[in-house]
Parts: C-alpha cells; sequence; structure tokens
C-alpha cells in the first residue's frame, strides 16, 4: 500500500512500536500501512462518517489486519477509553477543530504521549493550545502534496516555551530546522496576509481596528524573516 506525499510525512512522525489512534482516519490506509510495517502494535480508527467508517474497514479487511486494527464510529476522542492509544494522529481538519477535538477529552488525553497533527489551517492557534496545555512541539515539517502545502506537527508531553506571534504561525521548528519548503511557506503567510490588509484598507472602520494593527504588524514581521533566510 502506498501513502501519498501527506501521509507519507504523517507517517515518518508517529513512534515506534506504539498503539495508536488515527482520528478521522477516512480509509484507514495510513492505520494500516504503520501495523503492516511494524510501526504500530495495533490502531484505532475513528471516524463520524458511516461511508468512511465503512471503505476503513474494506482496507482493513482486505490487508488482513481485523485483530489489530479496530475501526469506530463516533465523534474525535469519543472512539477511545483512557489508557487505549500511546500516540494520536489527527489529520486532514482545520486547527480550531483539533483543538476542540484534544481538549474535549482530557481524561483520554492524559494517557497519551505523543500528537501527530496536519491542520488545514489555523496552526497558529493550535500551537498556541499546545504550549498552554502541557504539549512541547518537538519536531515540524512541511510537505507539498496536491498542490499545496502541508504543516505537520508532532508534540509530545512536556513544558513548551511560548513562541512569539510570528514563530507561532510559520512554526518555530520549522524556522529554527530551516525545512527546505519554509521560503515557500512564509511567501504563502505573506500573500495572504497582504490580501487580508488590502481588503481592509477600503474600510476606514477596518484600518482603525485591532485586527488591522495585528495583521500589519505580522506582515512586516513575516517579511523581515523572509529577508533573514
Amino acid at each position: 500500500m502506498q501513502l501519498d506525499a501527506r501521509l507519507a510525512a504523517i507517517a515518518a512522525f508517529v513512534p515506534h512500536g506504539t498503539v495508536l489512534a488515527d482520528i478521522g482516519g477516512d480509509h484507514a490506509y495510513l492505520a494500516a500501512t504503520l501495523v503492516m510495517k511494524g510501526i504500530a502494535q495495533r490502531a484505532v480508527v475513528g471516524d463520524l462518517s458511516a461511508g468512511a467508517c465503512a471503505a476503513a474497514r474494506r482496507t482493513v479487511g482486505t490487508q488482513r489486519l481485523t485483530r489489530e486494527i479496530d475501526v469506530r464510529q463516533g465523534d474525535g476522542l469519543s472512539v477511545l477509553a483512557p489508557g487505549e492509544a500511546e500516540s494520536i494522529v489527527i489529520a486532514g481538519m482545520g486547527g480550531a477543530l483539533i483543538t476542540e477535538i484534544l481538549s474535549g477529552a482530557p481524561d483520554v488525553l492524559a494517557r497519551v504521549q505523543t500528537l501527530v497533527l496536519q491542520p488545514m489551517n489555523g496552526a497558529a492557534k493550535l500551537r498556541r493550545w499546545l504550549c498552554e496545555n502541557g504539549w512541547n512541539i518537538v519536531d515540524e515539517t512541511l510537505v507539498r502534496a496536491n498542490g499545496r502545502l502541508y504543516e505537520i506537527i508532532r508534540a509530545e508531553r512536556g513544558a513548551c516555551e511560548m513562541p512569539d506571534d510570528v514563530l507561532l504561525h510559520i512554526g518555530a521548528k520549522l524556522y529554527e530546522k530551516r525545512d527546505p519548503l519554509l521560503h515557500e511557506h512564509i511567501e504563502g503567510k505573506i500573500a495572504k496576509l497582504t490580501r487580508a490588509v488590502e481588503g481592509m484598507n477600503a474600510s476606514a472602520a477596518a484600518r482603525q481596528s485591532t485586527e488591522y494593527r495585528e495583521t500589519v504588524s505580522r506582515l512586516a514581521a513575516l517579511r523581515t524573516l523572509l529577508m533573514l533566510l
């Protein structure tokens, strides 16, 4: 089973020998691959969609992994009992939804050691939540797939020093290790913020707002950071 570039990068962040939960696991390709390679001992694949769960069960059945992978329909971490997973993957959702899922089941999360997260947007909010809730971001990577860049975050239990605003938005670890796609990543952020500022410039009220001042400040900081690369 061949994973695409996004799923392969997520798989690379999953610790060897773990018991895995893939929340929003869709077709269960990630869980099946990790179990077949011996990276995950066993896995739970959870999804709210009945159709996704049916597709996941087909994958599990085809790969003869019904003893190692359990597919469960349910909302977020409600598919797990406390202590049932050592590592959790949540990928392909917005950062706000990921934080909602994580904060909604503290009893389950208390026994988890590793989070591998791939937000589609709102990565800054997710990074802030992790740091504020006892999760240390130990690594991040960027991957290009399907015509866009994806941010992937690995967090482990531990103290986290809160990055400044601009590093929350681009990823402190991405900047620290000068990810090969960092330049493109920052340029994308600059383009998005430039469009936002141009839109707000059309309104006198918007130009007086806190959001406008914060956006202009963040845009300037990103441009400075880009020049330093």
